[in-house]
């Protein structure tokens, strides 16, 4: 399989992973209208500490588990016919391999979109500091390099060269 056509159905596998994802997220929100109905604010950084634990966290381990398990596969990647495997000698990765792979490509850009989205929902009328920039332009960098990254060269993303996997045809 060429590099841009295992790049694609890398996507769709994702697409369709995150169609199972979204519904942890949809089962939160009458948490969050319970807690504003009690007059429970959170503020900046506690709606965000409640975000990364209630969604980032689950989320990370249940791919990382499931990358981990005997088919090596996301439900996404085995619709689309992928599993995850150790570059270097196309072994089944273990958990912390994909623990690993799965922190730098999901919970990382994650909670930097969280911050990001935190950071400008509580901006008000104020100004946008420095740091919103920072963290607003390296959420987008790390997202840009993790999709070209599927395109180039070996179709190996960063976070898959990092954490020394690749993912391959089953």
């Amino acid at each position: 399989m060429t590099t841009r056509r295992l790049a694609w159905q890398r996507i769709l596998a994702w697409l369709n992973d995150w169609l199972l994802i979204l519904i942890l997220p949809a089962l939160i929100v009458p948490v969050g209208f319970l807690m504003a109905r009690a007059g429970v604010e959170l503020g900046q950084r506690g709606a965000n500490l409640f975000g990364f634990f209630a969604l980032v966290v689950p989320v990370t381990l249940w791919l990382a588990w499931r990358e981990a398990a005997p088919r090596s596969a996301t439900p996404g990647k085995r619709l689309r016919g992928l599993r995850v495997v150790v570059a270097a000698s196309g072994a089944a990765a273990g958990f912390g391999t994909t623990l690993l792979r799965n922190t730098l490509k999901v919970a990382v850009p994650w909670q930097l979109g969280h911050q990001v989205a935190f950071g400008f929902a509580t901006l008000g009328d104020g100004e946008i500091g420095r740091g919103l920039i920072v963290v607003s332009a390296t959420c987008y960098a790390v997202m840009g390099v993790y999709l070209a990254g599927l395109f180039i060269g070996e179709g190996r993303p960063l976070y898959d060269r990092l954490s020394g996997t690749k993912v391959v045809r089953s």
